[in-house]
Order: structure tokens, then C-alpha cells, then sequence
């Protein structure tokens, strides 16, 4: 069995030091490699395909039992790197394998990915509507459903999915972002806030999140104002003070702000604070060097007009 490997301090560093020479080398390199990418979450499917189907056709007695493991990830990898008849071909030897009267998750879910590569979306589907009817909870089929219908351009099914997902799974920040992402782009903007208020509950301390309620309020202020509705600017001015409370001097949040004040009702207030934006704005493109000071021209020109 591979024994884990140790998360690196630089990754992409040591990565670059392991791929020296490594053609050359013995299986008990390559094999280190696959765990590395794994273990320090680099996505290479290449690397996987190339290294992970050498070691399969060539060292199968390296690997041990891991042989049927590292076969699931080289089919994975190779789907993702368009080889699909290495993806089948490796789906056969599973199927070969573990075949029995049980279904399998695993293998279903290899074949799902394998119908989608062939955009065979409503047998992928099939598949994995039944993985959920044999597991409920089956976080793999519904992040795949969701995919399925984002690539059929379905946002309402996208959405439904997505609802249904996060009543099961609240703390996943990512299936939230991507809900908020199409309520903003459907102009539910009331939804979108939502989301994003679940994220900032789950991550307070983020100041990315913050910036990015504070960026969807600011791009449907307009359209909000047109309709009559109450106007968003004061809430996005608030979440982009927050993005700087929690990251100071963060060059998004001073830009953000800026526009923002810059759309909104004059006051003392909002033209002091204006004007401090831009001297932080200033500040922190001065320690940026040259290419420091031409972003500010340009930062200020987007100010001005």
C-alpha cells in the first residue's frame, strides 16, 4: 500500500525538483509523484495520465492492490485530458474487476463522467440520479448533476439542484458561491444576498467573501434604481469597509469602495471617505514600483469618468 505523502511547504518548487529526470527513473519515483500531487492538491491530469499509465502498463506489481485505485484516477485524468478511449479502457478492467449483483458507486460514477465526456448527458444523468436513490447523501452525484446542467445551460435546473444540494451540505462555501453567481446573473438579487450571507456566517474572517457581496450589490445598483427599488450602494459601501477592516490596504476593496461612493448621494461623509480612498489607493500602487504607478493612472482615469 503507498504510504501518504507529506504536504510540501512550496509545492509547485518541489514539484518542479521531482520532475527532473524523472523519465529516467525507477516506478518508486513515479509513484511518490502521484501521491504528491495528491496530497498537496495539485490538479496535472497530464502528469497523472502519463506517469499513473506508465505504471500501470509497466509496474503493475509496484503498486499492489493501489493498481486498481491508480486506475480509477488515470481514467479520471484522461477524461479530463480528452482521452477517452483510455478512460474506457481502464473502466473495462474495474468493471472486470469488481463486477458484482451490488452496484457500485465508484464504477457508476466512472461511467456517468465517461457519458458526460460524450456529451450523453441523459444517461449520465440516469446514472447519477440513481447513485441518490441508493445513497441520498452522495456528494459526487450532485456535484455532477449540477455540471450536467450548467452544460445544457439550465439555470433554473442548476439552481433546483443546487437548493436541494445545500439543504443537505449548508457548510459547503463553494456550492454557495456558485448558487449566488447565477441568482446574480438571473437578477434575483435578493437570492444572491442570501447566499452570500450564509457564506460570510460560515467564513466571517474572509475578506474575499465580503468583497464579493459587496461587488454583486454594486453591478445591480443601476438596475435597481431604475426600477424603483431600494438602492444597494449603502449596503455595498458597508461590506467593502469590511473587506478593508479584515485586509487592509486590499487594492479591490479600495476600488470597489471608490466606485461605489462615486455613484452615490453627495455628502461630507461620503466625499471625506472618498477622498481617503483615493490616498490609499495612491499609497499602495507607490510601493508597487513603475508598474505600480502606471496601475494608478489607470485607476484614477476609471475614477474620473
Amino acid at each position: 500500500t503507498m504510504e501518504p505523502a507529506d504536504v510540501a511547504d512550496d509545492p509547485m518548487r518541489e514539484l518542479s525538483e521531482r520532475l527532473k529526470d524523472l523519465k529516467t527513473k525507477g516506478p518508486s519515483e513515479k509513484i511518490d509523484l502521484i501521491k504528491f500531487l495528491k496530497v498537496n492538491e495539485i490538479r496535472d491530469p497530464k502528469l497523472v495520465v502519463k506517469y499513473g499509465n506508465e505504471l500501470i502498463t509497466n509496474h503493475a506489481a509496484s503498486l499492489g492492490d493501489d493498481v486498481w485505485d491508480m486506475m480509477e484516477d488515470v481514467a479520471l485524468c484522461a477524461l479530463d485530458c480528452g482521452d477517452d478511449d483510455l478512460a474506457k479502457d481502464l473502466m473495462l478492467s474495474l468493471d472486470r474487476k469488481f463486477r458484482t449483483d451490488e452496484p457500485s458507486n465508484r464504477l457508476d460514477r466512472l461511467r456517468g463522467r465517461i457519458y458526460e465526456a460524450a456529451s450523453n448527458f441523459d444517461d449520465a444523468t440516469k446514472i447519477y440520479r440513481e447513485i441518490l436513490s441508493r445513497d441520498p447523501a452522495n456528494v459526487h452525484a450532485y456535484r455532477r448533476l449540477v455540471c450536467i446542467a450548467k452544460a445544457r445551460r439550465n439555470d433554473e435546473q442548476t439552481v433546483a439542484i443546487l437548493n436541494k444540494y445545500l439543504k443537505i451540505f449548508p457548510g459547503d462555501i463553494q456550492g454557495w458561491l456558485e448558487l449566488a453567481e447565477i441568482y446574480t446573473s438571473l437578477e434575483r438579487i435578493d437570492y444572491a444576498k442570501f447566499c452570500y450571507e450564509e457564506i460570510i456566517l460560515l467564513q466571517p474572517a474572509d475578506y474575499r467573501y465580503h468583497l464579493l457581496y459587496a461587488d454583486s450589490l454594486y453591478s445591480t445598483a443601476q438596475q435597481k434604481r431604475k426600477s424603483g427599488n431600494k438602492n444597494p450602494l449603502e449596503l455595498a459601501r458597508q461590506y467593502y469597509i469590511q473587506s478593508l477592516d479584515l485586509a487592509p490596504g486590499n487594492v479591490r476593496g479600495l476600488l470597489g469602495l471608490a466606485m461605489c461612493l462615486r455613484a452615490m448621494k453627495t455628502s461630507k461623509q461620503n466625499q471625506d471617505l472618498f477622498k481617503w480612498t483615493e490616498q490609499e489607493i495612491a499609497r499602495v500602487y507607490a510601493n508597487a514600483g513603475e508598474s505600480g504607478r502606471k496601475m494608478l493612472g489607470y485607476a484614477r482615469n476609471a475614477l474620473r469618468q
